[in-house]
């Protein structure tokens, strides 16, 4: 009988385990991940995700962000360029699900917009544990070049060397932001409309002229 309720006791404890380990499964209705990922030249904007299973929370997620190879020849990239070509991105969240990415360089580029060359109209992927999250774009105080060319125009931007918030940044953003008139790159919180927390944001980055060596890489 000792034999037997040792191995019922056994038996119930694996159950428990694969249940809990069940629940910690991250899942993307659950979680909070934004698409859109900020990017600045003084690597200055935090991209958080929350990362939740039927359980609640998950500790310890291996967080990847995984871009696209369009992406990566469209972004400035402050110098040294990350690699490998596309590169991925890592984190792990801590125990309230969170996890905390910290992106140098600059690009604009709008999630599911037609001018993204090739068939993939996004930046890159968020994953969790290997679960797909999300797709996502780019949004950057730095979203034009000198000549106000995004990465996604026609001829596409030209940073020359420098990824930089200047003047013609300046330019990019303010009319959204003085007529609360919504825009994909210059709304930098990612809540889908663009007003005074949006510019809380840029502000110091078009007033400091924010700039690192860096280039974008064809």
């Amino acid at each position: 009988m000792t034999i037997l309720r040792k191995a019922i006791v056994v038996a119930a404890l694996g159950l428990l385990v694969a249940s809990v380990a069940a629940a910690n499964v991250p899942v993307p209705e659950l979680s909070t991940v934004p698409q859109c990922v900020p990017i600045a030249p003084n690597a200055g904007l935090a991209y958080k995700v929350t990362i939740v299973g039927t359980g609640g929370p998950i500790n310890a997620s291996r967080i990847e962000m995984r871009f696209i190879t369009v992406a990566d020849t469209l972004i400035c990239w402050c110098t040294p360029r990350p690699t490998p070509r596309p590169p991925s991105f890592f984190a792990t969240t801590n125990a309230s699900g969170v996890a905390q990415f910290n992106l140098a360089g600059g690009a604009c580029i709008q999630y599911n917009l037609a001018a993204i060359p090739g068939s993939l109209k996004y930046a890159g992927e968020i994953f969790a544990d290997g679960v797909k999250m999300q797709e996502f774009g780019m949004v950057s105080p730095d979203a034009v070049d000198p000549s106000g060319n995004m990465a996604t125009s026609s001829p596409a931007w030209i940073p020359g060397g420098t990824c930089a918030v200047g003047l013609a940044d300046a330019v990019q953003h303010t009319t959204p932001l003085a007529s609360s008139t919504y825009e994909w790159c210059t709304d930098i919180t990612c809540d889908r409309v663009c007003g005074a927390a949006d510019a809380v944001i840029l502000t110091p980055f078009m007033a400091g002229g924010t700039s690192c060596v860096g280039v974008r890489s064809k």
